[in-house]
């Protein structure tokens, strides 16, 4: 069962600290817009492990992974990445704070709905037209994305929980746990500056 009793109570209790902060070696990178991007960009300076939640949840044919099962690839990818990892993703409802509990950062993308949505609704598109892999083994398809079972239809119908994340985060943030909140476009790019960080073309 996970423990939270202790943790911060509201999203102005977490430890936030300057975006110009000294990276740690157990990253996790959550919120929209833009967090594969800066959790590859990391690594790539780093040399720390990029674990990919939604490749670990994601089975061929968008078949979901357990709760179970999810937190033994996490811990399985943690376990092969002794030096450190950054990892990208949250799914705080399947396993609650089994990754935050092994973290000593998290970056914060805490941009306004709307620009997660409109970035989500790109980056669908052109990967329904490329068909790129996604998500481990599988494609967007066109019939997906026009489907309920489309990433944008989520977005419309958990709007209120997508804008309120925070609220999850301080409920299974262990006390202390350093954040570095980035709350709009400028800030994100002062991000990749102050850090060092290229984005991949």
């Amino acid at each position: 069962m996970t423990m939270v009793a202790e943790n911060p109570a509201t999203v102005a209790d977490l430890n936030y600290v300057p975006m110009d902060t000294a990276l740690g070696t157990r990253i996790s990178v959550i919120g929209s817009g833009g967090k594969s991007t800066l959790s590859k960009a990391i690594a790539t300076k780093t040399g720390l492990a990029y674990i990919e939640l939604d490749a670990l949840h994601w089975k061929p044919n968008w078949e979901e992974s357990s709760a179970e099962e999810l937190k033994d690839k996490i811990t399985a990818a943690i376990d092969a990445a002794p030096d450190g990892w950054i990892a990208d993703g949250q799914y705080w409802s399947k396993i609650d704070d089994h990754l935050l509990r092994e973290v000593d950062m998290v970056i914060w993308l805490d941009l306004p709905w709307r620009v997660g949505f409109w970035r989500m609704l790109k980056r669908s598109f052109r990967r329904a037209w490329d068909k790129n892999k996604i998500c481990g083994d599988n494609t967007e398809s066109w019939r997906k994305m026009l489907s309920r079972d489309s990433l944008w239809w989520y977005w419309v119908t958990h709007r209120k929980p997508i804008i309120e994340r925070g609220v999850r985060l301080a409920q299974f943030m262990p006390e202390g746990t350093p954040v570095i909140r980035l709350g709009t476009s400028r800030e994100q790019n002062r991000f990749y500056e102050v850090q060092g960080l290229t984005r991949a073309d």
